[in-house]
């Protein structure tokens, strides 16, 4: 019997965390670490043993190559992730002030995830797959990707394969009311809901009286 197997669709990025605390003027030295939420969920699946399937897009450069090759490395299956000339690998940076808070910096503008198309979501990347995992950072990132994600749902649906949601709100990327309004458009068709009680509270308007 083969294994489980699950597919995710997402972007991926270069953290360039700071060797020293302070505001990043003064940061000579990062330690570069790879992530994304839809990767790092692909990274947990591989190593719990499940077959773990990556769909995406990177730059064709270093940095896309360091985030490809830790992914293989990891045992994902790759082969719907292509690299694309003129569309930089996105990186983020990351400040840690003095008091232990931080702050995040990205870099994503025009990044690679947008030249995937709704036709590049094909039956055959479907093949022993059990469960589709799709986050709200995928979606927030250009509204094409509402399009291509509900191309990949609809497949899903027909071939019987269960849909994993992670909101996973991001308001640096969108506001709350599109947000709430993508969710809930999309929260019919999701079989497995991983939030919090504090972002579903969000996302519901709830007010925290009720039971969520």
């Amino acid at each position: 019997m083969s294994r489980f197997g699950v597919m995710t669709l997402g972007d991926a990025m270069i953290t360039m965390n700071p060797t020293v605390s302070g505001p990043l003027r003064y940061v000579t030295r990062f330690e570069r670490k790879v992530g994304g939420a839809e990767l790092n969920f692909a990274v947990g699946c591989a190593r719990l043993g499940l077959r773990s399937k990556w769909v995406s897009r990177l730059g064709k450069d270093e940095f896309g190559r360091v985030i490809y090759n830790f992914a293989r490395g990891e045992g994902i299956d790759v082969s719907d992730v292509h690299f694309v000339e003129g569309y930089p690998t996105s990186i983020n940076f990351k400040e840690i002030r003095e008091d232990g808070s931080g702050r995040t910096f990205y870099y994503r503008h025009q990044s690679p995830i947008l030249t995937l198309q709704p036709e590049d979501i094909r039956d055959e990347m479907f093949e022993d797959i059990d469960v589709v995992h799709l986050t709200g950072v995928y979606l927030a990132i250009d509204p094409k990707n509402r399009s291509i994600a509900e191309r990949m749902i609809r497949l899903a649906k027909e071939k019987g394969v269960k849909i994993s949601f992670d909101p996973n709100i991001r308001l640096k990327l969108w506001t709350l009311e599109e947000a709430r309004k993508t969710f809930l458009a999309l929260f019919p068709s999701v079989d497995v809901l991983l939030t919090g009680r504090e972002e579903i509270s969000l996302i519901l308007e709830d007010d925290g009286k009720k039971n969520v």
